[in-house]
């Protein structure tokens, strides 16, 4: 059993090892890959605007909608507590699950993406959550198991396939090495 315990930490040691040098490996070569694209200026078609520090998240449901804002209940991790928050809405918003912003009615779960400019929260991107896509099991109907089981049977325990079998508690003693056994005799 204890070599079977040290080839298993051997061979994570060896795993640890090997992912440790695709690392360096890797940063390595992105200085030398790095150079070639500073050497040749590539003129590039205008593409969305990319994802910076400044986008920010949020969800909740609508409370109002009036002359380019929208007000959404949402959650304050910092206070605990539900907030209203006033969002304005430009013509270059993205719509996502709605045509307009017309469409949202109050109580609609929304999902925005926004920045912070002049003090105003400016939404990027507003998706409406569809009916059903929301409810986690346990919030209202319970969830179907994933395998209905035959009747009168129990079901069988799953084995965890991340351990092996020789460190599981439950598993049966292994028979002893070659090298532990009694000599045979002449």
């Amino acid at each position: 059993m204890k070599n079977v315990f040290k080839l298993f930490l051997m061979v994570l040691g060896f795993i640890g090892v090997v992912n440790l040098s695709s690392v360096y490996a890797q940063e390595a070569a992105a200085p030398a890959a790095a150079a070639p694209a500073a050497a040749a200026p590539v003129a590039a078609a205008p593409a969305a605007p990319a994802p910076t520090e400044e986008d920010k998240f949020s969800f909740g449901k609508v409370v109002s909608m009036a002359d380019g804002q929208i007000t959404v209940k949402e959650y304050d991790f910092t206070k605990d507590a539900d907030v209203e928050t006033v969002y304005s809405v430009t013509p270059e918003t993205e719509l996502g699950n709605i045509n307009a912003v017309a469409d949202l009615k109050t109580g609609d779960d929304i999902v925005i993406d926004y920045i912070e400019k002049d003090s105003k929260r400016v939404v990027t991107t507003l998706v409406k959550e569809e009916k059903g896509t929301e409810a986690m099991p346990g919030e209202g109907e319970a969830a179907a198991p994933a395998v209905p089981a035959a009747k009168n049977e129990a079901a069988a325990p799953v084995a965890d396939a991340a351990a092996p079998a020789a460190v599981k508690a439950d598993a049966a003693p292994a028979a002893p090495a070659a090298a532990d056994a009694a000599p045979a005799q002449k």
